[in-house]
């Protein structure tokens, strides 16, 4: 058993009783010695940066980093035993604007177990740029598969609701007076077709508010 899989024990041991935590507290400082007395080692993680909390009214246009390196140091025995899922890295947007900013990569961005130190992260910083969103509802038309055999037979299609409210950059609705729903490919044999289906978008920063499927009926000529 190493440093990291007493942590661990250790852990789940104050947990399910608290009454026993003064305990784990002895055991832990006599851990801590043991853990003192090894070797310190550097060793590099490629880690997921993952970008948090975009604020509501802004969509992210830039394509930052989305892993970071970064320079770890501790006890053999900790790193050796360290796994992925302890390692994790984040960037909060919640208190950005719109526009171009930096945000700088420290310590703070990484979180590491007890005993682990972050020396140093690459790139020590990321640009984003943010850009104001508008919302504005815009007309739903089905997209109707099967051969030109079955659109000629088709008489009516209705849409419910017609449209959807569709959040995107103002650009980007000049080029989306429509959207449209995923390929239905209705039964030939039926005088009406019925079916749920998922409303679509095709420009990169757009999307739907609020649920994306919509009903599509379709009558067919006798």
């Amino acid at each position: 058993m190493n440093a990291a899989d007493l942590f661990r024990i250790l852990r789940r041991f104050a947990s399910q009783n608290l009454a026993l935590k003064a305990v784990a507290l002895a055991l832990a400082v006599l851990a801590w010695w043991f853990v003192a007395g090894e070797s310190k080692v550097l060793v590099s993680f490629s880690i997921p940066l993952e970008i948090r909390n975009v604020p509501a009214g802004v969509t992210m246009t830039n394509k930052p980093e989305r892993e970071v390196e970064a320079r770890l140091s501790g006890p053999s025995s900790l790193l050796s035993g360290l796994r992925p899922s302890e390692i994790s890295a984040g960037v909060d947007l919640s208190a950005a604007r719109a526009g171009r900013q930096f945000f700088t990569l420290d310590d703070r961005t990484v979180k590491v177990p007890p005993g682990i130190k972050v020396e140093r992260i690459f790139p020590p910083s990321i640009e984003v740029i943010l850009d104001r969103t508008e919302r504005r509802r815009v007309p739903v038309s089905a997209r109707i598969g099967g051969g030109g055999a079955v659109r000629r037979r088709i008489a009516k299609v209705e849409i419910d609701p017609p449209s959807v409210e569709v959040e995107a950059l103002p650009g980007e609705f000049s080029r989306m007076p429509v959207v449209y729903t995923e390929e239905i490919v209705p039964d030939e044999t039926d005088v009406a077709y019925s079916a749920d289906a998922r409303v679509e978008t095709r420009e990169p920063h757009a999307k739907i508010v609020g649920s994306p499927t919509v009903r599509v009926r379709i009558q067919f000529r006798k």
